[in-house]
Formats: structure tokens, C-alpha cells, sequence
């Protein structure tokens, strides 16, 4: 998926947060739900279920995909481009080495998004989540048919919004 922002985000800092729990994982911009991928609770090959997470971040060239089909080009006399990070904080289930998940990897542990409240979006979240669908998805490989001739199992887990 590719969004706009409503705002401009090199002009000062904002919340980036993810919600990953074994029923969704949602990606936030200051508390605003832009995406959300949810699992099936049937065995699938997508929803990474007993898999460890970790934080990767990288700028790279998406000209080639990301772009409405090579319509937009990336400006590199704007380079360098650099992204700055403060603040970074992890409220998690850590994963030591191992053949066996730890036990904070349960399905309803005692963790915060381990519970029902977070196991989808409340009706805010909808409404908000419905807003940034409408005004700033660029791009949603769950729409482009010429990529993805068969509808990818995932995208029919959306939740409705308003």
C-alpha cells in the first residue's frame, strides 16, 4: 500500500506505532489506523503467526512499483534523504533463541494486546481507518488486478469502515 500524509512529516516529528497481536496487525501514524491486516484464524500462508518481529526500516526506489504505475518519479537533486527516529520504545513479547516460543507468544496472554479490546478496531478506529482509505491510499495492491489477477486472501479480511 502506498499513502498520503496529512500532514507534512518532515516538518516535525509524529507517532509511528504498530499494533501486532495474533488477530491483526495495524500500522498507525499519531494513533490514526492507515492499514490493517488481519488474520483468518484459519491455517493460511500469509499472517505471521510464531514469527518473531522485528523493526527494519529503509529508504529505497520504488519507482518501479509504488508510483501509480512509473507516473511519479522519485527527485534525487533533493537528496540526501535521511530519516530521523526519537523516542523509539518496544512494549512487546520478547523472543530469545530457541526451538519453542515463549510463553508470552499465547494466543490470550496477559499483555494489553493480548486482549479483546485489541483484537480489531473500535468503531473510531473504523471511522478514521474508513477516512484515510477514501482521502490518502495512493496505491492498494489489493485493487490492482493487473499485479494481482486473483484477489490475495488477506484483502478479503478487511474490516468494513464507514
Amino acid at each position: 500500500m502506498r499513502h498520503s500524509l496529512w500532514f507534512d512529516p518532515t516538518a516535525e516529528f509524529h507517532s509511528y506505532s504498530i499494533l501486532w497481536n495474533p488477530k491483526q496487525i495495524v500500522f498507525f501514524v499519531d494513533k490514526v489506523p492507515i492499514r490493517e491486516y488481519r488474520n483468518s484464524d484459519k491455517p493460511n500462508r500469509f499472517f505471521p503467526i510464531m514469527k518473531p518481529m522485528y523493526v527494519f526500516s529503509s529508504i529505497w526506489n520504488a519507482d518501479d512499483w509504488a508510483t501509480r504505475g512509473g507516473l511519479e518519479k522519485t527527485d534525487w537533486t533533493k537528496g540526501p534523504f535521511v530519516s530521523s527516529y526519537s523516542d523509539f520504545t518496544a512494549d512487546a513479547c520478547a523472543w530469545a533463541t530457541g526451538p519453542a516460543p515463549p510463553a508470552c507468544a499465547a494466543a490470550t496472554g496477559n499483555s494489553w494486546w493480548d486482549q479483546p479490546p485489541a483484537w480489531a478496531l473500535d468503531d473510531g478506529q473504523r471511522r478514521d481507518s474508513g477516512w484515510v482509505a477514501r482521502n490518502l491510499v495512493i496505491y492498494d495492491y489489493c485493487d490492482d488486478r493487473k499485479r494481482f489477477p486473483a484477489v490475495p486472501e488477506e484483502c478479503a479480511l478487511r474490516t468494513k469502515t464507514s
